[in-house]
């Protein structure tokens, strides 16, 4: 039986990403959610707010996984008086799942939670998914939200999954030297993620970050994809260090 899976923020670059191919393969059941129209899904559709906590707990009801990418831009903060924060919208939206029984928590974070390593030294520390160093609000709230999947996890026997996306920009070709060493790309986007989807092993919690390959094994990049390797079994089929780094590196006289 497929799984029930709903995505918010579908409607964004990661996910038409994903539920383009995860459609093409028939993998989920999937529902769509997100505050700006979808166009050419077969799948459910639904145009929401994460901030209505309603319109959540109803659209959480019979889903298995949710797979949370959507985000409250902050282009205001400490502006409009009772705003709701993106962190503030990510409890309502799991709480919502915890009441409907959803078991499993597939949440898009960034690696701007830990994005003070690159400040730090050059080339930037080597970030691990135990590290919480934002460098600004967006990493912040985005690390607030892992810590309230580890409360899930540890409260009521849910399963969280963070994967911390280094770059995505939906296509194959890195936007200079950084993104060779961050990128994500659309075939590995897909992998990483349903395997998170996928995963029913022991480990209840699990925060790596999102990239593909991008080593050409002596220059590594400074994220950590071990937990996504080891424990999902991801296997990234793209590494822009081999295939695209000398497009950017000065050429020799």
């Amino acid at each position: 039986m497929k799984q029930r899976v709903l995505i918010t923020g579908a409607a964004g670059t990661v996910g038409t990403t994903l539920w383009q191919a995860w459609e093409q393969k028939d993998t989920y059941k999937l529902t769509l959610m997100d505050i700006n129209p979808i166009q050419g899904a077969s799948s459910r559709v639904v145009e929401s707010d994460i901030r209505n906590y309603a319109a959540m707990k109803e659209l959480c009801q019979g889903q298995d996984v949710l797979v949370h990418l959507a985000y409250v831009r902050q282009d205001n903060l400490g502006i409009e008086t009772g705003q709701v924060s993106d962190i503030g919208a990510s409890m309502y939206l799991f709480e919502a799942a915890r009441e409907c029984g959803v078991q499993k928590i597939v949440y898009a974070s960034t690696n701007h939670v830990s994005g003070w390593n690159e400040k730090l030294s050059t080339p930037p520390r080597f970030s691990t998914g135990d590290q919480f160093r934002p460098d600004g609000w967006y990493g912040a709230m985005k690390g607030m939200a892992e810590i309230a999947g580890r409360y899930l996890v540890d409260a009521h026997n849910m399963r969280f999954i963070s994967i911390r996306i280094g770059s995505f920009n939906g296509t194959y070709e890195p936007n200079g030297i950084r993104h060779c060493s961050t990128l994500l790309t659309p075939r590995d986007c897909a992998q990483l993620f349903g395997l998170a989807v996928d995963y029913d092993g022991p480990v209840k919690y699990l925060i790596t970050y999102g990239r593909s390959a991008n080593s050409d094994g002596i220059q590594q990049s400074f994220l950590d994809i071990s937990g996504a390797v080891e424990v999902l079994g991801y296997e990234p089929q793209d590494n822009l260090i081999k295939t695209h780094l000398h497009k950017f590196s000065p050429s020799e006289s």
